[in-house]
């Protein structure tokens, strides 16, 4: 189940809100939410389920004793196994495929048969919430464990389970105590609204409109021109960037809707001004998990060029299990080590200059999302080729799609407006109207919507 179907709009989210704000049952609220989210994840599979509530289940009872503080062992103890079964699920197939002699029957058959492995949805980022308890408990951080409830609510709360934002405990302690208390008010729905309604447009009306517009062009790369590929190369830069971004404003509205205040995991990140700068702007939350549990105990800036290599290869491995992708994070780790020994003379650019050679980078960094590494030569290929497309030229509303995400990544703030609109003083009609136009418009396009392109990782 996925946030832009009709199913969960207008079925799974109504009978939710209902069973938690129905009179009278306030105490059994956790439950409710708790119920809902498994049932939300149970769509994709009982076993994904099964591995979820396994995670849960052994995380907890391992951090639940207070000796877990003096005994280093049990810290290990706890994240293995949720290790093990991302590693099963996301990396087998990769690593056995690297090893294996494919022209043996034996080994192609037990390759076709881990291939074939499903990975569950979200996966990444609840193993992810699960180490950073683990580990927070582990060094005093959380002082003591959560009842079972809302320590099983707090990994698997629907909003956030299949693509983040990644929470640490503390982010959603507070929320988690008060749910039976919690009561709603205008502000707040009108703030759930707005968020819900802005983040199914970025996805439905920009981010699946320049998938399409794209898709001829990604499939035949050696077929293309280099203006057709400059097309590709700035319509999938903000693809991503509305996918994603379109997924977290839905997932911070529909926290709004229960209780909570989840943070935000972009800061327009195409006006970062270096490298370095837009990993403190992209999917924020990931950044800090890195940083505190990977890039700090490894030595942090000590050995400086070593550890940014093994974050970014772990953040390349993290996004999907695939040579592209290490090499993605490679690629980064590269441009982030140049910048800082280059970051005098860089400084001295043209503010505008830095984030046009930021927003660049990152996008040429992109096509190993897009490509295997033989389609990624033909398509860089096309840049000083003088061949002849034989596909259709990008059409000026095409490029006009790619404007509008330049306008609105470069110059308009969406959440400034909607704070300044809606949230100063309570203006109901405008924001019905508002709302209703808008949602009346992806609902025109929402059937031919396609998932998240996060949930693959």
């Amino acid at each position: 189940m996925i946030f832009n179907q009709f199913e969960f709009l207008f079925l799974f989210l109504p009978l939710v809100l209902i069973a938690f704000y129905m009179p009278g049952a306030r105490h059994l609220r956790p439950f409710v939410l708790l119920i809902s989210s498994f049932i939300f994840y149970t769509v994709s599979g009982v076993e994904h389920a099964l591995t979820l509530l396994f995670g849960i289940i052994w995380v907890y009872a391992i951090t639940r004793s207070e000796a877990i503080i003096l005994n280093k062992w049990r810290l290990a103890f706890a994240i293995i196994p949720p290790l093990l079964a991302l590693g099963y699920y996301k990396y087998l197939a990769f690593f056995l495929g690297q090893f294996i002699n494919l022209d043996s029957p034996l080994d192609e058959d037990t390759f076709d048969l881990f291939s074939n492995i499903i990975l569950p949805a979200g996966i990444s980022f609840f193993t992810f919430q699960l180490i950073a308890f683990a580990i927070d408990r582990f060094s005093g951080d959380i002082s003591a464990s959560p009842n079972l409830v809302r320590f099983a609510l707090y990994i698997s709360f629907f909003p956030q389970l299949v693509a983040g934002p990644i929470l640490r405990f503390e982010q959603v302690q507070q929320a988690l105590s008060r749910l039976c208390d919690f009561q709603i008010n205008t502000e707040a729905v009108s703030r759930a609204i707005v968020y819900i309604t802005v983040g199914l447009a970025a996805k439905v009306l920009i981010a699946d409109t320049l998938d399409t517009y794209q898709t001829p062009y990604v499939a035949s790369p050696e077929d293309i021109s280099a203006a057709s590929s400059t097309f590709v190369l700035f319509a999938y830069s903000f693809q991503i960037y509305f996918d994603f971004y379109g997924y977290s404003m839905i997932a911070i509205g529909l926290g709004a809707l229960f209780g909570f205040t989840f943070p935000k995991n972009f800061d327009r990140p195409y006006e970062a001004a270096n490298p370095q700068d837009f990993w403190r702007r992209w999917h924020i939350t990931l950044s800090f998990w890195i940083r505190d549990y990977l890039y700090l105990p490894l030595g942090g800036n000590k050995s400086y060029i070593r550890n940014i290599l093994i974050i970014f290869a772990a953040c390349g491995l993290w996004h999907g299990a695939g040579w592209s992708f290490i090499v993605w994070g490679l690629f980064h780790a590269g441009i982030v080590i140049a910048y800082n020994a280059t970051s005098k003379p860089w400084e001295k650019l043209p503010h505008i200059v830095q984030i046009a050679l930021t927003f660049l980078l990152v996008s040429a960094g992109w096509t190993l999302f897009q490509f295997d590494f033989d389609a990624l030569l033909k398509f860089w290929a096309s840049f000083v080729s003088v061949r002849e497309s034989t596909l259709a030229e990008p059409t000026l509303g095409m490029w006009g799609m790619v404007l509008i995400g330049a306008i609105i990544c470069f110059g308009v703030s969406f959440e400034k407006m909607a704070e300044g609109i809606f949230f100063g003083r309570p203006r109901p009609i405008l924001l019905t109207l508002s709302c209703s136009i808008l949602m009346a418009v992806v609902f025109i396009f929402i059937t031919s919507s396609s998932t998240f392109i996060y949930f693959r990782f």
